[in-house]
């Protein structure tokens, strides 16, 4: 991770945000010096002058408003953080989204079809977007329950096997880990799936062509499609 990317992680932890605006860095005095930014910058010459310290920790993504900074999770995680946060109608989410309206809309239906996200009409045909919350179901409280010890202990073996791979290093590969733990295919992604849900790693894609067919096989395909290939470990 660049020492940019590190400031900015930490401008997103600070703001508790996922992305923001790109002119937005100019706001903040140390990013500010390490790009030698001015005021009079457009976002098309702050976008030069941060490309070349991108590497893992952030992407430049071009959304409703333009051009934006965004840490690096696929954009179904994007969405289900923000109205995790703050339940929203998918108006209100599109302003200053860092996805284009078009595919939100793909990707939020895909995610209501899914059971992730839960959909209501309003008064003013617009549709009211929340996290879809089944905890009052008898069945499912009970299941939980009944779940818990095992996917505590898991918790624990998942970051551990993240610890001693990853050796101090932020980003570690899921291919890694999946070898270091040698537990079922179904019981790694149960796991890595609750604790992204929980927020408490992220995933995030890389270029395929640096691993072997067996690494990607055994790295992480998310809901889009997408190959994840490392995490890193928030635990918020």
């Amino acid at each position: 991770m660049t020492n940019v990317e590190q400031q900015i992680i930490k401008l997103f932890d600070a703001q508790d945000k996922d992305y923001l605006t790109l002119k937005t860095l100019k706001t903040n005095s140390q990013i500010k010096k390490l790009l030698q930014l001015t005021e009079k910058m457009s976002n098309t010459e702050i976008k030069k002058k941060l490309l070349p310290h991108v590497e893992h920790a952030i992407k430049i993504v071009k959304g409703y408003k333009g051009l934006y900074v965004m840490r690096n999770i696929s954009d179904t995680n994007l969405i289900f953080n923000r109205i995790r946060k703050k339940p929203c109608s998918l108006k209100s989410l599109k302003v200053y989204f860092p996805v284009q309206t078009k595919e939100l809309a793909k990707l939020v239906s895909q995610m209501v079809r899914s059971g992730q996200l839960c959909a209501e009409f309003s008064e003013k045909s617009d549709i009211n977007l929340s996290i879809h919350d089944s905890k009052t179901d008898h069945d499912y409280l009970k299941t939980q329950k009944e779940s818990a010890p095992q996917a505590s202990h898991d918790r624990q073996k998942m970051k551990a096997a993240y610890d001693h791979v990853g050796g101090g290093r932020s980003f570690v590969r899921i291919y890694a880990m999946r070898e270091f733990l040698k537990w079922s295919r179904q019981r790694f992604d149960r796991a890595l799936e609750k604790l992204t849900k929980e927020l408490a790693i992220q995933l995030h894609i890389g270029d395929p062509s640096v691993l072997t067919e067996k690494q990607l096989e055994d790295s992480f395909v998310d809901d889009e499609g997408q190959v994840c290939i490392t995490i890193t470990w928030r635990d918020i």
